[in-house]
């Protein structure tokens, strides 16, 4: 069973068993809300609810993420435990994530273990917590530090947890200590959903909705969890309920949820498999591609600031260029002599970034790269910079031509696209998934679109391939097309479903 429970002593306990880390899928939900019903049945003083193992409760059930609901739903279990005239004790003798943390802020007592984490990781899986916890989490820790932990998703420590005040204490063995807990100090704690709202401060949503525009401005979780959250404050709990569960099932569907789910299972995935296979290879030849297209897109007729700002609304946290001024144009300089040996005599190839390092335009160390940085401060456009793209335009006797942002985000992008396709084909890569995940951690592909295939296979395979078509008339070599994208565009099937039959 995914729920056990027992009497002793009048004590009820209630243990969530359901490995490996107690994942609150229907079985447990339903368990719950049995234990409930038995518990007001018994003759106790309490109920004593803890996890087996190593975890109190780690979140949603992941095998019923992309399924429709069904009953019992966790906001009813808890609103039916957080009611009942048998009061809950949490032992939160592991993490509390989630869901586990919504179960622990129903209870009416908590105890919380040393090496235990408590959170509401929900916005790094693009939604919001959906069973009361933008509700009682401010009730318990206040405003401020309710709308911390719940806009980024950070889970704390027993410490933390204790300073705050969503514990009542820790303890190395909470079972133990919830059974001896003083009936009438039990009684006297006001249950969750019966505490005030904290007072609606305009200056702490501002400062919230601020640090979330400043820090994630296209990840849509966070900015609907402070709606949420702000609605609750002027609201009865119960009438609030609603506008989270209807703001967590909107954003459980949408692209960006999708997206992260995918990358959150494949890092799963890989932790249990180990090393990914040819990572530096992979990142460095889609690091190069990227590089490739930006140099083009500048040199035929854009600027370096207006590439940047283009993959920055994108989702990128800095773009091309920039980075490169960060990290130092030498660096850059060193790989593409690297690569002279093997470079195709007929590719293309871009002389603006040798003409820096012959300048001494080595990025933010030397004051100057792509942009000037004067007196150590924020960066400013370099007109000197604009000009040597027209100069080499001059000498290579091309025709410059404006790029729109949506112009230039569609060639960056289907230039890495394509070259991952290659890395897929020849074997480099041995899954999209291996790729998704290199593009995230080495490549600072924005996390929220799920990787660089992932995003690939949201635009589709026909409508990449069309776009090449026409760019392959500019040039053939650098927009030559993959063959796995055009096997796929045959096919109708995604590059997720692309299996390469040398590596079956």
């Amino acid at each position: 069973m995914s729920v056990t429970m027992h009497s002793e002593d009048g004590v009820g306990h209630v243990q969530i068993d359901n490995p490996p880390v107690n994942a609150i899928g229907h079985s447990v939900r339903q368990g719950l809300l049995d234990a409930v019903q038995w518990a007001e049945t018994q003759p106790i003083t309490r109920v004593i609810l803890s996890g087996a193992g190593r975890a109190f409760a780690a979140g949603a059930d992941a095998r019923e993420f992309d399924q429709a609901p069904v009953a019992p739903h966790l906001p009813d279990v808890l609103n039916a435990i957080d009611a009942s005239f048998v009061p809950w004790i949490a032992a939160i003798n592991g993490v509390a994530l989630g869901g586990g943390a919504e179960i622990a802020m129903a209870c009416r007592m908590r105890i919380i273990a040393p090496t235990a984490q408590i959170g509401l990781p929900e916005v790094t899986l693009g939604v919001i917590p959906g069973a009361g916890g933008t509700q009682r989490l401010p009730r318990l820790v206040g405003l401020e530090k309710a709308l911390d932990m719940i806009t980024t998703g950070a889970p704390i420590d027993a410490n933390a947890a204790l300073s705050a005040r969503l514990v009542h204490a820790i303890e190395d063995d909470p079972v133990a200590e919830a059974f001896m807990v003083n009936t009438e100090e039990l009684g006297c704690i006001v249950p969750t959903w019966e505490l005030p709202a904290p007072l609606h401060d305009t200056s702490l949503i501002d400062t919230a909705r601020h640090a979330i525009a400043l820090n994630r401005p296209h990840q849509n979780a966070p900015r609907h969890a402070i709606d949420v959250i702000e609605a609750g404050l002027t609201l009865p709990y119960h009438d609030a309920l609603p506008i989270e569960r209807a703001a967590f099932i909107q954003l459980k569907t949408q692209p960006q949820a999708k997206a992260l789910r995918h990358i959150f299972f494949a890092e799963r995935a890989s932790k249990r498999e180990g090393v990914l296979p040819n990572a530096t290879l992979i990142s460095a030849r889609l690091h190069a591609r990227y590089i490739e297209a930006a140099d083009i897109v500048f040199m035929d007729g854009s600027t370096p600031w207006d590439v940047d700002e283009a993959m920055v609304e994108f989702g990128y946290t800095m773009g091309p260029y920039e980075a490169q001024d960060v990290t130092g144009l030498d660096l850059e300089h060193t790989e593409r002599r690297a690569q002279d040996a093997t470079r195709d005599p007929n590719r293309r190839y871009v002389l603006i970034a040798d003409r820096m390092i012959e300048l001494g335009k080595l990025g933010r160390k030397t004051g100057a790269g792509w942009y000037r940085y004067p007196g150590g401060n924020g960066k400013v456009d370099d007109p000197i910079v604009a000009d040597l793209a027209i100069e080499e335009s001059h000498f290579a006797k091309r025709t410059r031509t404006d790029y729109a942002p949506d112009d230039i985000r569609e060639r960056l992008l289907l230039a890495m696209i394509n070259e991952a396709a290659d890395l897929l084909g020849e074997g480099t890569a041995h899954s999209v998934r291996d790729i998704d995940l290199i593009s995230v951690a080495n490549n600072s592909f924005p996390r929220w679109r799920g990787g660089l295939m992932h995003c690939a296979d949201t635009l589709g395979a026909q409508k990449i391939v069309q776009t090449l078509e026409e760019l392959v008339k500019e040039d053939p070599i650098v927009w030559k097309i993959s063959p796995v994208l055009k096997t796929c565009a045959a096919q109708g099937t995604s590059l997720a479903a692309y299996q390469n039959s040398d590596l079956l």
